[in-house]
């Protein structure tokens, strides 16, 4: 892989904390980014960060994997288009069969995500035509030579095209933390926010979702030279 390798944590809306850390970073066309997932929800631009990430793609290699929270849009608008938006939805990626209801995703952050584009119903199918499809077209994991990349997490013994969407969507590291890939490859994961805001790091795997949207930070870190840049809400920087 030519260029610097770099990845990112969960967004959740902060649109100026994305920018700045972006214009920071400055990637160029050889460089790869890779974002974690959970674009969207909680935090006030949705939109803004969308629009940001669709315009990334004309500046480096972006490679952008799916949140569990883009999952939740994405399975509630083809609901909407179904007419069965406001009928129970068993989401079969959970164990414990969890009812979702719309109510659920507008609490999860979801009226955020409708009020950045000003819009004042729940019709998910409002959202720009350009923001949905760049959301459908986000992978569910990526791997390179030495490294894995998915949003939260993973089954230990599995191959990664063998691994179950829950895990790799939804599973919490408090819960438990997976033991080293079978590939031995490092993992980088988000969607279990570390709400002092510092990385955790167990070797074979790492949690770069540093809890922005409950006044952590955005991180990103270089895995070439391990260097690591982090921002909060309002723009400011450490490391």
């Amino acid at each position: 892989m030519m260029g610097k390798l770099w990845v990112i944590g969960d967004i959740h809306g902060f649109s100026l904390s994305f920018s700045r850390l972006l214009d920071r970073i400055a990637p160029e066309p050889e460089d790869t980014v890779v974002t974690l997932g959970d674009y969207v929800d909680r935090g006030p631009d949705t939109k803004g960060v969308l629009e940001r990430l669709i315009r990334l793609q004309n500046e480096c290699r972006l490679t952008a994997l799916r949140g569990n929270h883009e999952a939740m849009l994405l399975e509630l608008l083809e609901r909407e288009k179904q007419g069965t938006l406001h009928r129970p939805l068993w989401k079969s990626w959970f164990s414990n069969r969890k009812q979702l209801e719309l109510s659920d995703w507008l609490d999860l952050g979801g009226r955020q995500t409708l009020a950045s584009y000003g819009l004042l119903t729940t019709r998910i199918s409002q959202i720009p035509e350009e923001h949905l499809e760049f959301m459908a077209k986000t992978s569910l994991y990526f791997e390179t030579d030495h490294f894995i990349f998915t949003h939260a997490a993973y089954v230990a013994e599995l191959s990664m095209e063998d691994q179950p969407v829950e895990a790799l969507l939804y599973h919490r590291l408090r819960v438990s933390i997976p033991g080293p890939h079978i590939s031995g490859k490092t993992v980088y994961v988000g969607h279990s926010a570390q709400r002092k805001g510092e990385i955790l790091d167990k070797g074979h795997i790492v949690c770069v979702d540093t809890c922005l949207y409950g006044g952590g930070w955005l991180t990103a870190v270089e895995l070439t030279e391990k260097k690591i840049l982090q921002i909060d809400a309002g723009g400011r920087f450490r490391g």
